[in-house]
Order: C-alpha cells, then structure tokens, then sequence
C-alpha cells in the first residue's frame, strides 16, 4: 500500500472524526425526521468512530462476506431500539456503548483477521448497545418510521466509509494499529464523561 492511500485514509477518518467531536457526545438531535435519522450518526462520536471500526474489522474477515458483518450490526442496532422502545431496561448503556468502542478498537489494535461468526457476535452486541442508546436520545416509544430509515441509511453509509478505508489498509499495518488506538482513546474518553454525569 503506498503512503499516499494511507494518507488519503487517514485524512478521512480525522476529518470524519473532527466532525463528530466537534458536536456534542450525544449527537444532534433536533427533530425525529428522516435527514435527522441521517445525519446522527455523522454527528455522534461514539456511534461514528464504532461504525467506522466496525466497517475496517468486516474487510478484514478470515473468510466470508464483507457484508454480513455491518447487516448483523444494523439489525442488532434496530433491534435496541425496539428493546428500549417496548420497555425493556438494559441497566449503563451509556458505559456499554462506551465499553463496546473499547473493545472494538482492541480487535483492530491487535491487528488480526478474525472469523466472521466470532466477528459477528461481538458486533452484535455493540449493535443491541447502540441502537438501544438510539433509543434512549430519541425517546423509542415516538420513534417515526422515517426515522428509523433516516438512522439505519446513516448507519449503513458510515459502515460502508469503514468498508472503504478497510480495502485501503492491511489488518497487521501500524497504520491499521493505530487506528485502533484511535478508537479506543475515543471509547475511553466515552467512558470518562459517563462517569461524569
């Protein structure tokens, strides 16, 4: 890989996370419409920094789909949401969020290519942790349809910018590490102001 990718790489996720810092940890959230749904994702930075980890880990499968790794996130993320939506209290999902960015940032920090089922099962559970905090900043039992699509398209996007830049990186590189340092100074920060409020 030549210096100008993982420079052209890196710029994307600094400017993707300049973005995000420069909001709020909880994101904007100004109405319940589908451009709302859309952008929440670009403007929080623990969702966007753990799509992004997300998108780079799914290229970087032992085998399988580069796909069934951010549909199983999306699904779980929707899933959440309807948890929170139908009353079911999942005690600090703020911590969990923030836990889960953690973790992900490790597995890209470790630098390995992990099995896709394995790979898919922690996913899962970042999902469940996201979309019930979805849930939570938007208050799930008013939670429009067209919201809901608005989300899961931003989402989708976000993972498919991971996609992107993962296809630019090795899984071993320093710059693929280091990234996910990134990540997990992100999840640590996260888990700071947590325990903050």
């Amino acid at each position: 890989m030549n210096v100008a990718r993982q420079l052209g790489a890196l710029t994307l996720l600094l400017a993707s996370c300049s973005i995000a810092w420069a909001g709020s940890l909880d994101g904007i959230v100004t109405g319940s419409s589908f451009l709302d749904g859309i952008l929440h994702p670009w403007f929080s930075a623990e969702h966007l920094l753990a799509m992004l980890a997300i998108g780079i880990l799914a290229v970087h499968v032992e085998k399988g789909s580069i796909i069934a790794v951010p549909i199983v996130f999306l699904t779980s993320m929707l899933a959440g949401a309807g948890l929170n939506g139908s009353g079911i209290a999942i005690p600090w999902v703020e911590t969990w969020v923030a836990i889960s960015m953690i973790i992900l940032g490790i597995l890209l920090a470790v630098g390995w290519k992990y099995p896709e089922l394995m790979l898919a099962i922690v996913v899962a559970g970042c999902g469940l942790f996201h979309g019930y905090a979805h849930g939570m900043i938007y208050r799930a039992p008013t939670l429009s349809l067209s919201l809901l699509a608005g989300l899961t398209i931003g989402c989708a996007l976000v993972l498919a910018l991971g996609i992107w830049i993962g296809h630019w990186i090795v899984a071993s590189s320093i710059f693929s590490r280091c990234l996910g340092g990134g990540v997990i100074l992100g999840g640590l920060i996260a888990l700071f102001f947590v325990a903050g409020t």
